[in-house]
């Protein structure tokens, strides 16, 4: 299926994986690996999705922190328990991570139960998003819901209605598209584009860019805000472009830099501020679950990536550099 087309179903995949993953979840008793240290791991996409579940982890008291798998294949012993994401769970560095670590109590998360990943570790959550594509769309958010499923029935009900995502999905996804023709414009041949988000937007942040460098092919790169402010914002300008994600010192950010022409998108649950010069707005559902505003943000970046793919000509093009030694083929799984 096409880049746009998956964007497109997410309704359907968050659905359909809530539904999956509830039911087994109902016969899954994960309250071991609320104790100790929590590592949330992954590669790619995948730990940027990490970053978001650590986030709520530490929201709801827990000692916990985003490490990529790669930065885990020593075996140092860092941590009690590791949460592994990987949409295939065939990443070769996050199979290894649960290898090294082999104390440690592990839950993975991915679309397959009889992957290497699922094999790895103690206890397994399987994604029901269906197809995805290059970049990804439904795996990503398919693997928030189910880390936000799975962390409540490890620390308990957070209140959070997961059964609501699908509408708000369509929701979002319907206000951002009417931005588009504006940010099309706006963001096209732009010579470099960063993101930028606190906490939790941090993993956002981080894949947003991640989908602008795959569908692009823009120099892309993830900020976190406070840091942003310190000079790294220093080098954008009338010819660059800076996507941002909060509520609070991001607002300021997003004014500053429309201040100096830069074309500027803010995604955020304030009514604060509205589309002005270069910049343009856009507002998402408030969610105190960090987990679930990180599925409702990503839908604009999205967008806007496969905007900026088609205005490059790029529309639904394969990558270029070819691995052969990230994936753990189906022969020597």
């Amino acid at each position: 299926m096409s880049y746009r087309s998956t964007v497109a179903r997410q309704p359907e995949s968050l659905a359909d994986t809530l539904a999956a993953a509830k039911t087994e979840l109902a016969g899954m008793d994960l309250t071991p690996l609320a104790s100790g240290v929590t590592v949330v791991t992954g590669i790619g996409a995948s730990y940027a999705a990490a970053v978001v579940v650590a986030a709520e982890l530490q929201r709801r008291g827990q000692r916990a922190f985003a490490v990529r798998s790669g930065e885990m294949m020593a075996g140092y012993d860092i941590a009690d328990v590791v949460i592994a994401l990987s949409h295939r769970g065939r990443s070769v560095e996050t199979v290894e991570a649960l290898r090294k670590l082999p104390k440690a109590k592990s839950l993975a998360i991915t679309n397959d139960p009889e992957s290497p990943l699922a094999k790895a570790a103690k206890y397994h959550i399987r994604l029901n998003n269906g197809s995805d594509a290059t970049p990804s769309s439904t795996g990503y958010t398919a693997t928030l819901l189910a880390a936000g499923l799975a962390v409540d029935a490890i620390y308990g009900e957070s209140g959070t209605d997961w059964a609501s995502l699908a509408a708000k999905t369509t929701e979002v996804q319907s206000h951002a598209a009417e931005k588009m023709p504006r940010l099309a414009e706006q963001f096209r041949n732009r010579r470099a584009i960063d993101c930028v988000g606190a906490g939790a937007a941090i993993g956002t942040a981080d894949g947003a860019s991640l989908l602008i460098r795959e569908a692009a092919r823009l120099a892309a790169s993830g900020y976190e805000t406070r840091h942003y402010l310190h000079g790294p914002m220093e080098s954008m300008d009338a010819s660059t472009g800076v996507v941002v994600f909060g509520d609070t010192r991001e607002l300021p950010l997003a004014q500053n830099l429309d201040a100096i022409g830069c074309p500027t998108l803010l995604v955020t649950s304030s009514t604060a501020i509205q589309d002005t010069g270069k910049l343009t707005v856009v507002n998402v559902p408030a969610s105190d679950n960090l987990i679930l505003r990180g599925v409702i943000d990503i839908f604009t970046a999205q967008l806007l990536a496969a905007e900026l793919s088609d205005a490059a000509g790029l529309t639904d093009v394969k990558f270029r550099y070819k691995q052969t030694d990230t994936k753990i083929l189906d022969q020597a799984a």
